[in-house]
């Protein structure tokens, strides 16, 4: 009787013995390099060596150079303003980072730049109605010349990072005059870390090179490929699900969770002297650089009793029950700082533009506790250009 057993067919393996054998050794390889590379990074670690991908960076903390996307104001931003609109406001940004539009000229007759936090970026304003800009365009109106007025104001920031813009980014613009507006956030990073080098996360002036550093696996690879190829989709995405779906805009990580219901003591003397000796370095620095240093008072409501800002006084409540800083204590600490600006300026012979004199504080003009409107941006663009006009003008 014949033998029928069946022969089963070769495998692929067996068919491509040349690119089994590839793969094999590419498997191999990279099982190789990366026991190598854990066990190097060990022995690294444990000699205290450091590697370049790992080293400390200066946080300069700014628009990123070249976007072009929106910023949609989340949920609760809307609900704690008075007529914030949630709609999408385009953020525009140049080679270096600074918010456009302005008037680019090769040879401006002056340039200004504008230094703060979120006061100064006015995203939640159409980029044709924020105040940095519109002083230029009203400066050339009232003198005749090319006038290239720059907004490097960037939401978060404290005197501090604008310290670093300054010296990394603004002088070699060799502009003519700077203006700085700091207060809101100078305070409240003082208040809970007393001081300008705490321990916050995306505030810290010097923070680890890793930027996905918690991201693992396929979430690292997704988010490093949606944040560098494809940020504009995202983000109208985002706002194309909000319209459709309803879905809301994701709130705002809480930056200063980490010491939030914590009992806070404040040293009143020792938050504003360190308030006063960033002035002081800032319009060192602008001089000893031949730069026009002006400082500005920041606008805002808070209004003390009796008669309190029913928005303010419920953004303050929640404020207050989280740090155990009353809210009297707080906006005497507020009204301190603007006046130390005030102090310095008027010791060092620097112009301050009193913003929080001049803009009544009423919600015609901001939208919450220090945000302008567009109605107020404009108001404040006549407000600084009047009192700009003598230094440009010269």
């Amino acid at each position: 009787m014949a033998d029928h057993h069946k022969i089963s067919p070769p495998t692929w393996f067996e068919r491509n013995p040349k690119k089994t054998l590839v793969f094999g050794l590419l498997v191999f390889l990279l099982a190789v390099t990366y026991g190598a590379e854990k066990l190097l990074a060990h022995i690294n670690h444990n000699r205290n060596l450091v590697l370049f991908t790992e080293r400390r960076y200066i946080n300069l903390r700014e628009v990123p150079p070249l976007v072009d996307t929106v910023d949609v104001p989340p949920d609760r931003a809307v609900r704690d303003s008075d007529g914030l609109v949630q709609k999408p406001y385009r953020v525009r940004s140049d080679a270096n980072g600074f918010m456009l539009p302005y008037h680019h000229y090769d040879r401006p007759d002056r340039t200004l730049v504008f230094l703060g936090g979120s006061t100064v970026a006015c995203i939640y304003v159409d980029e044709d109605q924020r105040y940095p800009y519109l002083v230029g365009n009203l400066l050339e109106q009232q003198t005749g010349k090319k006038i290239t007025s720059i907004n490097s104001g960037v939401g978060g920031n404290n005197s501090l990072h604008s310290l670093d813009i300054l010296l990394n980014k603004v002088i070699p613009l060799r502009p003519d005059v700077a203006v700085m507006m700091h207060n809101i956030n100078d305070l409240v990073a003082l208040i809970y870390d007393q001081t300008y080098w705490g321990p916050n996360p995306t505030r810290k002036p010097i923070v680890n090179f890793y930027i996905y550093k918690n991201l693992t696996g396929l979430k690292a690879i997704s988010t490093l490929a949606r944040d560098t190829y494809i940020p504009n989709l995202h983000a109208a995405t985002r706002i194309l699900s909000h319209k459709i779906f309803g879905k809301k805009v994701k709130e705002q990580v809480d930056e200063f969770a980490y010491v939030r219901g914590k009992k806070l003591t404040v040293d009143e003397a020792a938050i504003l002297d360190e308030f006063k000796m960033n002035l002081q370095t800032f319009i060192n620095i602008c001089r000893a650089r031949r730069i026009t240093p002006v400082l500005m008072t920041q606008f805002n409501r808070y209004k003390p009793d009796p008669d309190p800002d029913p928005k303010v006084l419920k953004a303050m409540q929640g404020f207050a029950a989280d740090s155990g800083i009353s809210v009297s204590q707080f906006m005497d600490l507020y009204a301190k700082f603007n006046h130390a600006i005030r102090e310095v300026g008027q010791a060092n012979n620097v112009l301050v533009i009193d913003l929080a004199a001049l803009i009544p504080q009423d919600q015609k003009y901001l939208y919450d506790v220090v945000h302008l409107n567009t109605r107020g941006s404009q108001l404040a663009a006549r407000l600084i250009s009047e009192r700009l006009r003598p230094l440009v003008a010269r």
